[in-house]
């Protein structure tokens, strides 16, 4: 990640830097932050789609997986790509969390 910059207990206290030198990780601004919900949401609706259609039309003219099967799996992938997309949602909204706790520390501190 550009911009980011690990703070330890240890480097705050053995450098005693000025408040404005101190360099967390940088919050994301309310733009990058709808940025992020739009691209998410565009994914959510579109990914499990192609994975559906996808794998369905691959196990059919690879495997030769016939029908009723070929759309269980079909759907299968599609619930896993909705899952991947969560689990990334969720993920990146975790490490802003981590982000913003550093810095409030790192505040604190000073």
């Amino acid at each position: 990640m550009a911009g980011v910059v690990r703070v330890s207990e240890d480097s705050v206290q053995a450098h005693h830097h000025p408040p404005s030198s101190v360099q967390v990780g940088k919050l994301p601004s309310q733009g990058q932050v709808l940025l992020k919900l739009f691209v998410h949401s565009v994914a959510m609706f579109t990914l499990p789609f192609v994975a559906y259609y996808t794998s369905k039309d691959f196990l059919e003219s690879k495997f030769g997986v016939e029908h009723p099967m070929n759309f269980i799996y079909g759907a299968l992938c599609a619930v896993v790509m909705v899952q991947i997309i969560i689990f990334s949602y969720v993920y990146q909204a975790f490490k802003e969390e981590q982000i913003a706790s550093k810095l409030k520390v790192a505040l604190k501190k000073e």
